[in-house]
């Protein structure tokens, strides 16, 4: 994650250059309380078969202890302070991010979850707290559905992959949100 990254020494020249980030349905607090079945059956697949590390850290599995794991540590971090602008750009019709993810913010799941519910709190509470001097913008974004007979487009929006994809594949999109947003950039 660009969080990640800017931790890095060779990276700290940058940081008081940096100005506006951009997160485009980034998952910030992992994948808990997903609501797409498929996506956490894909997720599971791929962590068995694949021993795809990334994908467990989203999971908040890779240590005993939600506190241990890399996105909560990486939480505690103040990298996201750094920036002037912070705009979270989500749509709800994203199913391969969960929303609270994407736009750092709770959900109702994790107040009942004796495992991970205070990790997951704590996490949004972390990342939040410092940016009280920064400019912090919720974009949210609804794409229109695609009216196609081609059973894998339709399977792409079921399962809300095509959102998550139409933030890099839309031009349309592109430009509008650089022309709204702007005055962010420069």
């Amino acid at each position: 994650t660009a969080r990640a990254a800017l931790r890095k020494p060779q990276l700290e020249a940058l940081l008081p250059r940096l100005h506006t980030y951009i997160s485009l349905s980034g998952p910030h607090l992992g994948m808990l309380y997903t609501s797409n079945m498929l996506v956490e059956l894909g997720v599971w697949g791929l962590r068995k078969w694949k021993n795809a590390q990334c994908l467990t850290e989203l999971s908040l599995k890779d240590a005993k202890q939600p506190t241990d794991t890399f996105l909560y540590t990486l939480s505690k971090g103040d990298m996201l302070a750094r920036f002037t602008n912070v705009l979270l750009v989500s749509s709800a019709e994203d199913r391969y991010v969960p929303h609270h993810s994407a736009r750092l913010q709770l959900c109702p799941e994790a107040m009942h979850d004796p495992r991970f519910g205070t990790a997951f709190v704590s996490m949004v509470h972390n990342i939040l707290s410092p940016l009280q001097c920064s400019n912090l913008v919720h974009v949210d974004v609804s794409f229109l559905p695609l009216i196609s007979t081609k059973l894998v487009h339709q399977l792409d929006q079921a399962i809300g992959r095509k959102a998550h994809i139409d933030f890099l594949e839309q031009q349309a999109f592109l430009q509008m949100f650089v022309q709204m947003y702007l005055s962010y950039l420069v």
